[in-house]
């Protein structure tokens, strides 16, 4: 019945609207109010009370300082160390950052600034920003679900990051040199490499950290590992505390782990520069995939999205605590994206260097694959070729760590920051150990197994960014046409001060059919061989949209045929 009346309560407001547009005044007289000219006094006045009930009101930074520090923060994270679709592919490395800078600057950047704008100005949650809209309500479901998805698949790069960090401090790195007993055999540096061998690195984290089992998941996800178990969940355990602090503890913590993750930036650059074949990813470039593969154009967009956080609340969760005074928006989004390209593009191409030398080193092949291990492998392959290699090892994989668990301990803070209503905010912290409990036992009986690699690869592939493409068409649709584009851009000026753009403007206006087309034509492009569950977990994920909608617009048809019937 909750869920019903808060669905319906919009239609009941507007279906009684008209029998109170006058009011007796405390002088006697009437008191006409026009809805379509509400004054923005009426408009702060609401507001305010509606802040005032909200969950995060109370939470709200008094300065803008921290506060653009931890949206700029939120866009230096793991994902764009660690998430690089074409890193092991030379000849598309390059054309697939050229599009993905395209689509960031003409969706990603204008998009995080709406979902950014959408907190600020609604000072309200995931779930509750959208009630601008009611019939859009299904859409901050959706962003939670694709948040715990992404959340479980950072969590599990945070314990392979932890795993080669304790390695890093053996008396020499054990991928340095090829082991004998390794399946299947691993080749030495400086010849050609056989068929189905590895090189080093890719032998020790397949054979000696995940154990991997190497027919995929066809016979199921094979035995426990004892020790990624272990580090699961030591790392759940950090990210409880961080996350128990609240988003005030992130101010300290995320301008450490920025200066480190900028510091190795440099550093690790100016070592690939001097790496023998690091320019074969400019040599060997095939830019004519840009007109022969449309999969590209469709991981370009999605990567733009993951890249930005786009479409997992998490932009929403933080522009709802933006400080109360006026501050620049626009500033804090355009800041926050170069933060984002320059992070994930001296990334990119680091790898991509470290892995065209390694493709010198046993003549023009490797087997490397496509896969959430590829840029671990090569961060660990490229730390084996400088100088001081254990040293940088475990400074490179500590950074990586430290990433990680903010990155999902800011995940966390997003579906937790749904549940702190007036009902439980006592108990608040009784609901962050269930979650971070449930995340434990989901990631230790799924990606803590021999075929955890497989699963999480499937979990990137499927419902971490696919989904993403149609809650964000959507979200742009439902405010730019639903909301009205005019509205929202008087709303972002009544409560930062500026207007947006004619750029973002237009922008917004084309994201919902050029995405709604990318997502569609796709579907013929998705392998088939996991395209059933993968379709399950998409559709998952999406269905609260269309749930709601549909009942949204049952009880608003039943509603009006109830008020004319009293009429």
């Amino acid at each position: 019945m909750h869920f019903l009346s808060w669905l319906c309560k919009p239609i009941l407001e507007r279906q009684t609207l008209p029998h109170t547009l006058q009011q007796k005044s405390p002088t006697g007289g009437l008191l006409s109010v026009c809805v379509s000219s509400r004054t923005k006094s009426v408009v702060s006045e609401s507001r305010e009370s509606d802040s005032s009930t909200s969950p995060l009101a109370i939470d709200r930074w008094t300065n803008n300082i921290t506060y653009r520090q931890l949206v700029v923060s939120s866009c230096i994270g793991i994902v764009q160390l660690w998430w690089h679709p074409y890193v092991h592919d030379m000849h598309k490395l390059l054309p697939f950052l050229f599009l993905y800078n395209v689509f960031s600057v003409l969706i990603g950047y204008p998009l995080f600034y709406l979902e950014l704008a959408l907190g600020v100005v609604t000072k309200k949650g995931v779930l509750n920003c959208w009630d601008l809209s009611p019939m859009a309500r299904g859409l901050g479901f959706s962003m939670l679900v694709t948040c715990m998805y992404t959340a479980l698949a950072v969590g599990t790069v945070a314990t392979w990051c932890l795993a080669l960090l304790v390695h890093s401090f053996h008396a020499f790195l054990p991928w340095l040199h090829c082991a004998a007993s390794a399946q299947p055999a691993c080749a030495a540096r400086h010849r050609p490499m056989p068929p189905a061998s590895e090189t080093p690195a890719q032998s020790f984290f397949f054979n000696f950290v995940l154990r991997l089992k190497r027919d995929g998941l066809d016979t199921g996800t094979g035995t426990f590992v004892p020790e990624l178990c272990v580090y699961y969940i030591i790392c759940w355990l950090l990210i409880y505390g961080i996350a128990i602090k609240r988003i005030y503890s992130y101010s300290k913590m995320v301008l450490f782990k920025d200066v480190m993750a900028y510091f190795i930036l440099i550093c690790c650059a100016l070592g690939a520069l001097r790496l023998d074949g690091a320019s074969r990813m400019f040599q060997d470039a095939d830019w004519s995939c840009l007109l022969n593969d449309f999969q590209i154009w469709r991981e370009a967009i999605e990567h733009a999205l993951l890249e930005m956080s786009i479409a997992q609340g998490t932009l929403v969760m933080l522009g709802a605590y933006c400080p109360k005074q006026q501050h620049m928006l626009a500033r804090t989004a355009l800041v926050s994206f170069a933060a984002s390209k320059t992070s994930s593009m001296s990334a990119a191409l680091t790898l991509g260097a470290a892995h065209g030398a390694l493709i010198k080193d046993y003549e023009n092949a490797t087997n490397i694959q496509n896969g959430s291990a590829a840029s671990i492998i090569l961060w660990a392959d490229y730390v084996a070729r400088i100088p001081g290699s254990q040293f940088w090892s475990a400074l490179i994989f500590f950074t990586l760590f430290v990433l990680s668990l903010s990155s999902a301990a800011l995940l966390v803070q997003t579906i937790m920051s749904t549940f702190k209503g007036r009902s439980i905010r006592k108990i608040a912290w009784a609901f962050l150990i269930l979650i971070c409990a449930l995340f434990c036992l989901i990631g230790v009986i799924t990606v803590c197994t021999q075929g955890g690699l497989h699963i999480l690869n499937f979990l990137m592939k499927w419902p971490v960014t696919k989904p993403r493409v149609l809650i964000a068409a959507i979200g742009a649709f439902v405010v730019t046409f639903a909301y009205g584009q005019t509205t929202f851009c008087e709303d972002v000026y009544f409560a930062v001060g500026e207007y947006p753009c004619v750029f973002l403007r237009i922008c917004w206006a084309i994201s919902p059919g050029l995405l709604l087309c990318v997502f569609l034509l796709g579907m013929g492009l998705w392998p088939p061989a996991d395209a059933v569950a993968g379709w399950v977990l998409v559709v998952i994920s999406t269905m609260p949209i269309f749930a709601i909608m549909v009942l949204y617009l049952i009880f608003k048809f039943r509603v009006r045929n109830i008020v004319g019937t009293e009429k």
